[in-house]
């Protein structure tokens, strides 16, 4: 009896500090920095998003990887302690239902953390999507285009972001970036080639819509945005782009284009000119302001 309850007393002790010390390590900043962090603010980079959420996720897997070593020992240790505190059954029937009961922690346990370790890999593999997009985006910033990426937006208590942002002569552009793993191919399709008609995406197992209607809804969230902020009647063009995936048609204009990483520089920039230098200027600066949020 009172070794299980020193198990579960030590479990939970190491548990808590555990968790104290990664709470401080959070909140903890270096002395003496060369600028002051409250007023330091730097643009969000491309998947800004998903990059804090993958930080977060690896901060918490210490102390989910302690919890799945101890909390089995500390469940078992509790139901057999509980049991010889209530006299109940007998020492073999205890020592079973103990077992039992670590083996389900430990079962559930794995499986969490499993699910947390897929999910990571799907961050990870989006926030290196909007990587991609955004490097085939730069050119248009050495040619006079403005370019963000991660724009935080919300709809009513609903928080979003928009992936990428372009401004130039050509218009503005909300662009979708979406990663998507390969499936199994059916009969006399290529793996790698998605076909777009402009109404839905035909993959190589199956068709579906999938990114097209957000793409739209962020598109007009930023057009009435920009509206609402500057007063000026403007179009957003909407883009969904699949980094990895080949495109057919490549580059073909549709209400939501879905366009090849390869053609999106010419996609964008080879456009007919509909904004002046003044309204660029006008719409990126209502923009800087709203992704200028990063801090120390």
């Amino acid at each position: 009896m009172p070794f299980t309850v020193f198990i579960v007393i030590y479990g939970l002790v190491v548990l808590g500090a555990l968790f104290i010390a990664i709470q401080w390590l959070k909140t903890k900043r270096r002395p003496k920095l060369p600028f002051k962090p409250e007023r330091e603010r730097l643009l969000r980079g491309p998947g800004e998003s998903l990059k804090q959420k993958i930080e977060l996720m690896d901060e918490n897997m210490i102390f989910l990887l302690l919890s799945l070593m101890v909390l089995p020992i500390l469940s078992g240790a509790g139901v057999l302690a509980g049991m010889q505190w209530q006299q109940m059954g007998s020492p073999g029937l205890r020592l079973v239902l103990a077992l039992l009961v670590s083996l389900a922690s430990l079962i559930a346990g794995s499986v969490y953390l499993a699910k947390e370790a897929i999910r990571r890999g799907n961050h990870y593999l989006g926030w290196f999507g909007e990587r991609m997009t955004a490097e085939e985006l730069e050119p248009l910033g050495q040619r006079g285009w403005r370019v963000f990426h991660d724009v935080p937006a919300e709809n009513g208590k609903q928080e979003f972001n928009i992936d990428h942002v372009v401004i130039g002569p050509g218009g503005v552009f909300s662009i979708e970036t979406k990663m998507r793993r390969k499936g199994h191919a059916r009969p006399g399709r290529k793996d790698h080639e998605v076909r777009y008609d402009g109404k839905e995406l035909s993959w190589p197992w199956k068709e579906d819509r999938y990114g097209l209607d957000q793409a739209a809804r962020n598109a007009t969230w930023l057009r009435d945005w920009l509206s609402l902020m500057t007063g000026e009647k403007l179009t957003v063009i909407p883009v969904l782009v699949f980094p990895g995936w080949y495109i057919v048609p490549p580059n073909a204009v549709h209400p939501v284009s879905v366009v090849h990483t390869s053609y999106l520089t010419g996609f964008v920039s080879m456009r007919d000119d509909v904004l002046n230098p003044k309204q660029i200027d006008l719409f990126a600066r209502q923009l800087e302001s709203r992704c200028r949020d990063v801090a120390y």
